[in-house]
């Protein structure tokens, strides 16, 4: 079992993994956004808080499902909010959807790599009109609406489970 820094070495490498993504597929501009190491690390700091909050509350001795860290590392990201315009003064700044993209991003990583998800699967997803539904409300949702940590493991099982039927 990995002790605490061990924990907060891989959540941290499996979000700067997933940031470098952003930045290699375009969908994050780097010359507008920087990852803050900093507040990445309060993330991951606030993420093994709940974990062991969520733990205590469910009674889970060992390890938790991939969908509850996907769920739980989401909305720590969404509460610091690790990606920062490099600027302050960018016009419409405020509207970008950049740490949604990351927390929703992340929580897919997270799946596919214990292999909750199949990754050629999830690749169909991402090519899917369905799917790319899906994932322009749950971003809305988390942009706009409220949700609880749970509420997101929820959304990560959900997507599992859909993922593991087609």
């Amino acid at each position: 079992m990995q002790n605490e820094e061990e924990l907060l070495n891989d959540k941290m490498f499996s979000l700067v993994k997933v940031w470098a993504g952003l930045l290699h597929s375009g969908l994050v501009d780097g010359t507008i956004f920087s990852f803050n190491h900093s507040i990445a690390t309060k993330v991951v700091t606030h993420y093994l808080s709940d974990l062991k909050i969520l733990k205590i509350r469910y009674g889970i001795k060992d390890r938790v499902q991939y969908t509850k860290i996907a769920g739980l590392m989401a909305n720590a990201i969404l509460k610091y909010r690790p990606i920062v315009p490099i600027k302050g003064n960018q016009v419409g700044i405020e509207e970008s959807k950049c740490n949604e993209l990351l927390a929703v991003c992340h929580g897919i990583f997270v799946c596919v790599e214990n292999q909750q998800l199949n990754v050629k699967i999830m690749k169909e997803l991402f090519t899917d009109v369905l799917f790319k539904d899906w994932a322009n409300k749950f971003l809305h949702l988390l942009r706009e609406r409220n949700y609880t940590a749970e509420s997101l493991v929820m959304v990560f099982e959900t997507l599992c489970l859909s993922a593991k039927r087609i």
